[in-house]
């Protein structure tokens, strides 16, 4: 396969022999106006024939290269918005990918439908961290990353925000179906046993539901809240945010 360096190359020489070929038929042709002679005119036919059929190749080898270097940077530049958007570790959407999708959740989101956020934290993840290593940890991110994913709606948006805490952003759902779902998943994932040294966790979860045309950023602080709330409650367990707390 011809790299990216080497198709520039060849796009550089194609373009010096087109150029090299008009300036050999601009010589030619002033030779034969200098000289009217039938033989130079012979010999300018041949010229032009054999430069027309140069220029033609290096055309066509530019064309057909300017649309494969097209095509690389259109995938470097699709590449590197992925990445700029993921989660290198879980493969999740990070904050970045978040903070975009706040900004235009408003214009996304369906009229007159409710929606949820939830926090999610992974409990005690620094002890973890500290006395199995950091390799555990990470892999109990990545774990816990595929377990949430299994565990959602294709629709609703899934986020690593951050160290051990992942977002979840809700729509088009009920009240009661949110906290069983979310009541679901800290089951799931307090019954299971990961495949990381054979290590069991817990998570606690805070939620905050958004009404119509709430401020999804004013959602987001009040789903933090609730899950320094579930911390405060004695973590593995889920709180909801209420604006009379």
């Amino acid at each position: 396969m011809i790299s990216y360096d080497e198709k520039k190359h060849l796009v550089y020489k194609a373009i010096f022999i087109v150029a090299s070929a008009l300036i050999v038929l601009s010589i030619v042709r002033i030779l034969v106006l200098h000289h009217d002679a039938q033989d130079i005119a012979l010999i300018y036919d041949l010229i032009f024939k054999e430069m027309f059929f140069s220029i033609s190749s290096a055309v066509f080898i530019i064309f057909i290269l300017y649309l494969s270097i097209k095509k690389e940077l259109y995938q470097v530049n699709n590449k590197a918005v992925t990445y700029a958007f993921k989660d290198a570790l879980t493969g999740l959407n990070n904050r970045h990918y978040l903070n975009n999708f706040l900004e235009n959740f408003t214009s996304l989101r369906k009229e007159d439908t409710d929606f949820a956020v939830v926090f999610i934290d992974i409990d005690r993840f620094k002890l973890i961290n500290d006395s199995l290593g950091h390799s555990t940890g990470d892999c109990i991110l990545k774990s816990l990353a595929l377990s949430l994913q299994s565990l959602i709606r294709p629709g609703d948006t899934l986020c690593r925000y951050g160290g051990e805490e992942f977002v979840i952003i809700f729509t088009e759902i009920y009240k009661q179906d949110v906290l069983r779902k979310v009541e679901q998943i800290r089951e799931s994932i307090e019954r299971r046993t990961f495949e990381c040294k054979e290590q069991k966790i817990t998570i606690s979860a805070g939620i905050s539901f958004g009404l119509r045309d709430d401020d999804i950023n004013e959602v987001m602080e009040h789903s933090d809240k609730a899950l320094y709330m579930a911390k405060d409650a004695g973590r593995n367990c889920v709180k909801v945010f209420n604006l009379t707390q």
